[in-house]
């Protein structure tokens, strides 16, 4: 069984077509049909077939597709390893993030991160926080950024920093002028809610049964900026991250509130891996930046609450 094989079956069950597979990989299709036979041969199982114009797995291909990648995945974790004891500060680091850290927090610091480290590719995804989390899990992503609303039981997490939670209304809002409002009272005016997140749109809500009162969802819109857009216009009021709105916020497009009935509402933005993951210095040496341009100065998270402590793994 040779490497190359095993490779090209992986692309064949991807693309679904002998012919895409061959160009992804510079061979000819009868080269690609050649190397998945002797493969078919060697195992003494049937592993692809063709239903209409598509390449399936098989049952038995599927089994093998799945340890195909984990073997593809431990080669290239012995392919870093192997360059960090060669080169120190080569490679890649693949970071999936919420939308508020990718858009607000993030550029500047990446930035930052390619002038200190040129020899380092970074690759960016922006996915909400299940997504994210599912990538870290599938060793689609090497590091996630999540808020601390939803579960991190699974993951290694470090604290980052601290987002408050705030309403907003426009200027001209007739709560605007007072600075501060109940949540109860603020549930009457129409709310324009940020969308397309199960865990945020949750988070919101849980915030107004501890207010004991019922929001009147006026719009739902999956875009936080159309939502800043919309309460700018005085179509209503939303909840969003403080970090998200913070240009609004001092360019005087939009007035925060202080709420009187409940608690200041916060999370945490955690940064996220997997356990038994093997940490590239070009992993670490990202890790090191953000959390020193970001970390949080307030109490340490517990590991019972939002994840497991952090711990380099040498």
């Amino acid at each position: 069984m040779e490497m190359r094989h095993l490779i090209t079956f992986q692309k064949v069950v991807e693309t679904g077509s002998f012919t895409r597979a061959a160009g992804l990989m510079f061979l000819t299709q009868p080269a690609v049909s050649h190397q998945i036979h002797q493969l078919e041969e060697e195992f003494g199982v049937k592993l692809l077939e063709r239903v209409g114009r598509r390449i399936y797995p098989t049952y038995a291909g599927e089994v093998l597709y799945e340890y195909v990648k984990r073997m593809l995945d431990l080669a290239e974790e012995a392919r870093l390893a192997l360059a960090d004891l060669r080169t120190g500060e080569t490679g890649r680091v693949t970071v999936a993030a919420i939308g508020t850290m990718t858009v607000y927090k993030l550029p500047e610091l990446l930035h930052e991160f390619r002038l200190a480290h040129p020899g380092v590719e970074v690759s960016l995804k922006t996915a909400n926080a299940e997504e994210v989390e599912e990538m870290v899990m599938n060793n689609q992503a090497d590091v996630g950024i999540v808020g601390s609303h939803i579960s991190t039981q699974e993951f290694v997490t470090v604290p980052l920093f601290e987002d408050r939670i705030v309403p907003v209304v426009a200027p001209r809002h007739r709560y605007a002028s007072a600075g501060k409002v109940a949540l109860s009272d603020l549930a009457k005016e129409p709310l324009i809610q940020l969308g397309g997140r199960k865990s945020w749109k949750n988070y919101v809500f849980s915030m107004f049964e501890q207010a004991g009162a019922d929001p009147r969802v006026h719009l739902e819109v999956d875009s936080i900026e159309a939502v800043k857009r919309l309460v700018e216009k005085g179509l209503g009021f939303t909840i969003i991250p403080r970090v998200a709105a913070e240009q609004e916020i001092q360019s005087r497009l939009l007035v925060p509130l202080e709420l009187t009935d409940i608690p200041p509402l916060l999370r945490r933005i955690l940064l996220i891996y997997r356990e038994d993951q093997y940490l590239a210095t070009s992993i670490r040496l990202f890790i090191d930046m953000l959390v020193s341009r970001m970390a949080s100065r307030t109490e340490p998270i517990e590991p019972t609450a939002v994840g497991r402590p952090m711990k380099w793994h040498e």
